[in-house]
């Protein structure tokens, strides 16, 4: 089977290492980054996103799309939210009809608030929707490519392509359960990277573990509001993708976005923070969307507000704190069940 990995940042190439492990597989890795190019193919490694870890000699690495995705039976999704709808358009063309495409990237777009396997539906309106799924869970790249045993789920409409995609990951340390709530799976995905954020800034401020683990519970109670709002089933983010990501990306030294949190808690400057990093910090933008989303849902998520607050408006961690501390408190459970 040809399967075509597009994007190889750390997780598109642990996904790609994954898949190519199979001898059956003919793996293609698109990489934007021609020293990614040069570095798997000639060295085994990913120079600038997993230098550490030697990648399996039938992986091969092309910067052309065409040559990725033309004649794919699978095609898997790892661009960044604010590139997937650009990158996807771009090889619509060479997209078979008949294929299967995972989402594995977390996040929402920016511009529009889609979630991304909508914004793949778009940028490849010949393909059925049907046929696009979502891979999401508790997962660091550099674990998934040590072999630590990873628990992750695959959701879409249709249960049998679904179940197809399951078989296709499973290893017996990458263990792959199915779901149908698309919407609640993407969405726990997504925004748990905020609520990561906040942790972050929490231990980055100094504060203790029963503020991280009320910050992570009532952060789980916000995202599943938001999720219920857009048409989750709530149960779904008590799952892989709501809870278990969640703790993963709050409490993991290799979050991205609970660095974020961390270094803003200690005073430095997003864009400072942002500049020097490689890998893509989803939380940042997925604040802004889920902000407006809840806005336009009029729903009340303060530590959603906080968040989005000090990002993307400049305020002060430490006044953020005082007005969450400060806030009405009703019905633990209000307005969920």
């Amino acid at each position: 089977m040809k399967i075509g990995v597009i994007g190889a940042g750390s997780w598109g190439t642990a996904l790609a290492a994954l898949l190519a492990e199979e001898a059956k597989n003919q793996v293609i890795l698109w990489a934007f980054e021609p020293e990614v190019v040069t570095g798997i193919n000639q060295n085994r490694r990913n120079p600038l996103y997993m230098s550490q870890a030697e990648m399996p000699k039938a992986l091969k690495v092309t910067d052309k799309l065409r040559t990725a995705c033309e004649g794919a039976s699978l095609l898997v999704n790892a661009v960044p939210s604010n590139h997937t709808r650009k990158v996807w358009r771009q090889a619509a063309s060479f997209v078979k009809p008949e294929g299967i495409v995972v989402n594995a990237a977390k996040g929402l777009e920016e511009e529009s608030g889609r979630r991304l396997s909508q914004v793949l539906a778009e940028a490849l309106s010949r393909l059925d929707p049907g046929r696009i799924v979502t891979l999401s869970g508790p997962s660091f790249a550099q674990e998934v490519l040590a072999h630590q045993p990873t628990t992750v789920v695959i959701a879409g409409p249709d249960k049998k392509v679904a179940e197809r995609v399951q078989k296709i990951f499973r290893r017996e340390w990458f263990l792959v359960y199915t779901h149908e709530d698309q919407v609640g799976v993407e969405m726990g995905g997504a925004l748990k990277n905020v609520i990561a954020i906040a942790t972050g800034i929490c231990d980055g401020m100094g504060l203790g573990y029963n503020t991280r683990a009320a910050l992570i519970t009532r952060g789980l109670y916000e995202m599943t509001k938001l999720g219920k709002a857009l048409g989750a089933n709530p149960l779904t983010f008590a799952g892989l993708t709501g809870m278990g990501d969640l703790i993963l990306t709050c409490t993991g030294e290799l979050s991205r976005n609970r660095t974020v949190g961390l270094r803003l808690g200690k005073g430095e400057k997003l864009d400072a923070i942002l500049k020097n990093m490689k890998n893509v910090a989803e939380g940042v933008k997925t604040a802004k969307v889920a902000f407006q989303l809840i806005r336009k849902h009029k729903i009340n998520n303060p530590v959603f507000t906080e968040v989005y607050r000090i990002l993307h408006e400049g305020k002060d961690p430490r006044q953020a704190l005082k007005d969450l501390l400060a806030i009405d408190l009703k019905e633990e459970l209000g307005g969920l069940l």
